[in-house]
Order: C-alpha cells, then sequence, then structure tokens
C-alpha cells in the first residue's frame, strides 16, 4: 500500500515536471501547482529569494517570484519587517530541509518575536505550512511556502511538496528572466489604485481616498490584473514592483 501510494505521488511531480515545461507565464504556473498539489490543503504560495537586511520593503517585494497570498499580509508582512524576524527565513538562510511551520513552533527553539510573526500569520488565514528552502545556480538562496488552514504534512507530503516547489522554483526563475513582454501602459488612476493596494489599503478605503466608489476600484483593479495578465492582486503589485510601475 506505502509503495502504491509514494509511486502515485512520484507519478504526479514527474506529470507536473513535464507541463511546466511547456508553461510561459507565472499564473499559468501558479495554476499547474495548485492543480497538483489538489489534496494536500495548500490554499496559498510564496515563493522568492532572500532580501538583504536593511532592504526597504518595495526592494523587498521585487524578490518575490510566485505570489499567492493574502495582499493584506503581504504589506503588513514587508511593511513591518517581519521577514527579517520569520523563523521559517532564518531556517531557509541554514539551508535545513523542508521546515514545517507547527512542528518548529513545537520545538521551543524559536523567540518571542518570531512566535508573535507566526501568530500574525495565522490571523490572515495561514494557519500552518511548510517552507522548502532553496538555492538558485548563481547561489542565492530562497524559499518557497505552502501555507493553508489545514495542510497534510505526512512525509509522503511533504516529499511531494518539495518536489514540487523545487521544479516551480526553477521554472519561476527562467520566466522571470524572460524580457518583459510588451510595453505596460496604465493610466494614473491606476498605477495610484496599485500604490494604495500595495499599502494594504482596501477597495472602499482607496475609494474614499480617491473619491470614488469601491466599484470603481474593483473595476480598476481587473483592468490592472487584464494589462499586466495577471491571476490576482497580490501578483499584479509584484509584477508592478518588477517591471518598476511603482516604487
Amino acid at each position: 500500500m506505502e509503495t502504491s501510494v509514494l509511486g502515485s505521488e512520484l507519478s504526479r511531480t514527474i506529470s507536473f515536471l513535464d507541463e511546466i515545461k511547456r508553461i510561459d507565464r507565472i499564473d499559468d504556473l501558479i495554476r499547474a501547482i495548485y492543480r497538483t498539489t489538489n489534496g494536500y490543503g495548500i490554499q496559498n504560495i510564496l515563493c522568492g529569494f532572500m532580501p538583504r537586511r536593511g532592504m526597504l520593503p518595495s526592494e523587498q517585494m521585487r524578490h518575490i517570484l510566485i505570489s499567492d497570498c493574502p495582499q493584506e499580509w503581504l504589506t503588513t508582512y514587508f511593511e513591518n519587517g517581519y521577514l527579517f524576524e520569520d523563523p521559517m527565513i532564518k531556517q531557509c538562510r541554514r539551508m535545513e530541509s523542508t521546515i514545517v511551520w507547527s512542528e518548529i513552533a513545537q520545538t521551543g527553539r524559536i523567540t518571542a518575536r518570531e512566535r508573535f510573526v507566526m501568530d500574525r500569520a495565522k490571523e490572515f488565514g495561514l494557519i500552518d505550512g511548510c517552507t522548502v528552502p532553496l538555492v538558485s545556480l548563481d547561489g542565492r538562496v530562497g524559499g518557497f511556502s505552502f501555507s493553508g488552514s489545514k495542510i497534510d504534512i505526512s512525509p509522503e507530503a511533504r516529499g511531494a511538496l518539495t518536489l514540487i516547489a523545487t521544479f516551480a522554483f526553477g521554472r519561476a526563475i527562467e520566466l522571470t528572466k524572460l524580457p518583459v513582454s510588451g510595453e505596460v501602459r496604465l493610466t494614473e488612476k491606476e498605477l495610484e489604485v496599485l500604490r494604495w493596494l500595495s499599502q494594504g489599503k482596501t477597495d472602499w478605503e482607496t475609494g474614499i481616498i480617491m473619491g470614488v466608489t469601491a466599484k470603481a476600484i474593483e473595476k480598476h483593479v481587473t483592468n490592472i490584473r487584464f494589462k499586466l495578465n495577471v491571476m490576482n492582486r497580490s501578483h499584479a503589485i509584484a509584477e508592478a514592483f518588477r517591471r518598476n510601475l511603482i516604487a
């Protein structure tokens, strides 16, 4: 029975590797990751390189390769410097094996501040997860995190997620190295919407600031996503930083 399960997981990851070779957009890569991890309880993913200490939040966000986390959490995380107090980041820098968040929390080897960051993540639905430390061919340290309210952290699932993260990380690097496809022209209002959203403002708050309705902001966001060819808000903001549309 165990051999059958392992064979199934291996087959799934091999199929994933074959699929992502043909993918040429980050949003399609995100969809492929969710299809392959279906059944593991994965609700959010985040992947990128480790920024240097002292970098501004906007500089930190440029290190993101794949992002599908609540934008409010990303803004809180970067604006408050949680990245440099995140125990998963510390473990990634040490190049530990795949890290399960709940296991780290139970060891008692984390500081009060590190526990605070983990507790804050839970407020945004990131209850548990696992982080895979990774390194690029040029020696840059990165990490890939899967999270959700209840994820499968069995040895089989952990092994499969490690392989999936490794393959996706490599493909994401390749995709972000590709020339930016065409000039994107955002209107001044769309750029202003992006700036406020990158600061964690809701549609309603942004509408109040700009003197329009939340519905109008939602329409701007739809247009932004279409122009940037992305699937969600957090990806739109990361892509806008990558293209230097906002700072």
